[in-house]
């Protein structure tokens, strides 16, 4: 054999072998993937477009090059989905095919995580943070899962790391905040909590635990006025790209208004409005979405699409006594006073248990000068909800005006016992200890009043000026 002969054959035999463990991987990891691949669940009451994408991302994972490419895609859509086991088969699937990837262990760890099987979820954690080091949600999430599993040191190392890629993480303060309580240190926890809202000053998360080492540290007061300050608002979870990306293939009309919860929670208004569009499509019926998009939209200022939006709400379940609330603001925002009464008038129809409704046809009713009957409204307003002083304080307004002192001092008195913090009462009190020149009075409420932080700023300025006007001299 000559030399350029020999030289042809070599390279043909070394072409066969690299095309024959070339051909070999794809055939290995083609049998990975396809013996991770789920038997598709009974789709009946989902709907056609979930099966219909399923069934080409199992096309996909069913084909000789691009396998895992349809793996990923078949899980995303488990995933999105509520279906659980079929994603956490996928994941563990894709791990062997794709090992370097962390948003495999990430995404597995999520799921497992929520079946509160911490121990199977800590080792996915810690490789999440192995392969990507600087994605801020994966080490966030092993700190979490360190303090579930009382073990505070390693967790506050995970936190301290977070910090580290993200100065000020209000997610990374909260969770030293933990780290600390569990050690007992009440004073330092308050240090990391304050510091967080100080940066991320609507944090429901810190808010709600300062409440608890308020309390524990014997300062009811400032208790009191995070709770006023927390008010409705509820805890949202930390932004996750990677998890938060899923709601891209979610067809299910509850999951996406959660998400779109979450977005906007996050600052993210125009990708909230969108994924709520995409539940009023899936679920046209459901009123919840409708009075979730009118409320984005109102705290937008957008009364015009707002109100689109109650207004549907409202068709749709009559009964929805917030969506009839959000429909008055729309409507006031507009400029549509008279609209907005008959429409309050037309949702007590429907609602006539209320507290809120007739708290709002109560106002109308006193600066429309029926006072008699705004004191009714007030009274039956509170006796639905007697957990909220809101009625109460107004109420008092009410019997000032109509010159039923006694009574006024007592509804204030009552609310008080009801919220012993809340802002109006205590400084409506004070206006009043003023005005009858008892200025030892006046100066106690307000002490009371000055340590709340939601007592409105002109409010304050007024009863300075009162003070002032009345005793000649400033208050401390």
């Amino acid at each position: 054999m000559t030399r350029a002969r020999l030289l042809i054959a070599l390279l043909l035999v070394a072409t066969l072998g690299t095309a024959g463990w070339h051909g070999w991987q794809l055939q290995s990891r083609r049998a990975l993937v396809l013996h991770h691949l789920p038997p598709m669940p009974e789709l009946g009451s989902q709907p056609p477009v979930l099966s219909e994408s399923l069934a080409e991302a199992e096309t996909l994972a069913r084909s000789w090059r691009h396998a895992p490419a349809g793996l990923a895609e078949v899980s995303r859509f488990y995933h999105a989905n509520g279906f659980y086991p079929e994603a956490l088969l996928c994941y563990a699937g894709l791990l062997k095919v794709d090992p370097h990837n962390a948003r495999w262990p990430h995404l597995q760890a999520c799921i497992i995580t929520n079946y509160g099987r911490m121990d199977e979820a800590l080792p996915l954690r810690e490789l999440a943070v192995t392969l990507a080091p600087n994605y801020l949600p994966a080490r966030l999430r092993l700190g979490d899962v360190l303090l579930k599993t009382n073990r505070y040191a390693e967790a506050a190392k995970a936190y301290t790391a977070a910090l580290g890629l993200a100065p000020g993480d209000p997610y990374a303060l909260l969770g030293l905040a933990r780290c600390d309580l569990a050690a007992g240190d009440w004073t330092r926890a308050q240090n990391r909590l304050s510091e967080a809202i100080a940066k991320n000053p609507d944090f429901i998360g810190a808010l709600s635990l300062l409440v608890t080492v308020s309390e524990h540290l014997g300062d009811s007061e400032t208790a009191e006025a995070l709770k006023t300050r927390i008010g409705r608002r509820e805890f949202s979870d930390l932004p996750d790209p990677w998890l938060d990306d899923l709601a891209d293939v979610c067809f299910d009309a509850y999951r996406l208004s959660v998400a779109a919860a979450v977005a906007n929670a996050a600052g993210q208004h125009d990708k909230a409005l969108e994924l709520l569009d995409r539940s009023i499509a899936l679920a046209p019926g459901a009123s919840s979405y409708q009075r979730q998009a009118g409320q984005i939209l109102l705290n937008g200022q957008d009364f015009s699409r707002a109100k689109q939006h109650l207004e549907k709400a409202v068709a749709l379940n009559p009964t929805d006594s917030d969506a009839w609330l959000l429909l008055l603001t729309a409507l006031r925002g507009l400029g549509r006073e008279q609209e907005a009464v008959n429409k309050l008038l037309r949702g007590l129809t429907h609602c006539p248990q209320s507290p809120s409704l007739h708290l709002e046809y109560a106002r109308w009713l006193k600066t429309a000068g029926r006072l008699d009957e705004a004191i009714a409204e007030f009274r039956y307003g509170y006796e639905l909800r007697p957990s909220d002083a809101s009625p109460l304080v107004e109420l008092a307004g009410a019997y000032f005006a109509v010159d039923r002192n006694a009574e006024a001092v007592a509804a204030l008195e009552q609310a008080l016992e009801r919220q012993p913090a809340h802002p109006m009462a205590l400084a409506t009190l004070t206006f009043y200890a003023i005005s009858l020149k008892d200025e030892a009075e006046a100066l106690r409420r307000w002490e009371q009043v000055r340590r709340q932080s939601k007592t409105p700023p002109e409010v304050v300025d007024g009863l300075r000026r009162a003070f002032q006007q009345q005793f000649g001299r400033a208050l401390p």
